[in-house]
C-alpha cells in the first residue's frame, strides 16, 4: 500500500489514440479526448499493461504528482505495473476542458481510482490531471505529457 500511497496520484489519463489519420485540421477535438479517455480508462481497467503504455510516445513524459519526472515507456509501465498490483481500479477521467493547435491537443480533466483497504472498505482517490496529446506523423494520437495530482 505505501506505493500506492507514493504515487497514487492517478490522474492518470488520456492516451495515445489511433483516431484520426487525416490532416491535423481535420479532427475533432472533443472526439480525440473522448476516444482517449475510453482507452486509456479501458486499458487500465482491464490491468493490460502492454495496451496502457502503448497510449504514449516512446519518449512521453509524466509526472504523479510527487515531484518527480518518469521519462519515457518503460519507467511509466513501472509505475503502473505497481498500481495494478495495488489493486487501483475503477479509473475515470471527467474533462473540464480541452485546448487544441495544429497537431496538438491539451485535456484538464478530474479522475478518480478505487482501491480496497486492508479492511475491505473501497477507498476513492481523486485528482486534476493534465494529459497532452499529439498527432505523430502516420497521424495517430499519443499522450507526450501526463502530470496528474491528487486531492487531500
Amino acid at each position: 500500500m505505501k506505493v500506492l500511497k507514493r504515487f497514487l496520484p492517478l490522474g492518470l489519463i488520456v492516451l495515445a489514440v489511433s483516431a484520426c489519420s487525416n490532416p491535423a485540421a481535420d479532427y475533432d477535438v472533443q472526439e480525440v479526448v473522448n476516444s482517449a479517455n475510453e482507452q486509456w480508462n479501458a486499458a487500465f481497467n482491464d490491468n493490460d499493461l502492454d495496451s496502457l503504455v502503448e497510449l504514449y510516445a516512446s519518449q512521453a513524459t509524466l509526472s504523479p504528482g510527487n515531484g518527480k519526472v518518469l521519462n519515457g515507456q518503460q519507467e511509466i509501465a513501472a509505475l503502473f505495473q505497481g498500481f495494478f498490483e495495488n489493486g487501483l481500479h475503477n479509473h475515470q477521467i471527467d474533462t473540464i476542458s480541452t485546448y487544441s493547435s495544429d497537431g496538438q491537443i491539451s485535456q484538464l480533466a478530474n479522475w478518480s481510482a478505487d482501491v480496497e483497504a486492508e479492511d475491505g472498505q473501497t477507498l476513492t482517490f481523486q485528482g486534476v490531471l493534465m494529459t497532452v496529446l499529439q498527432q505523430n506523423d502516420a497521424g495517430d494520437w499519443e499522450v507526450v505529457s501526463h502530470i496528474w495530482n491528487m486531492a487531500e
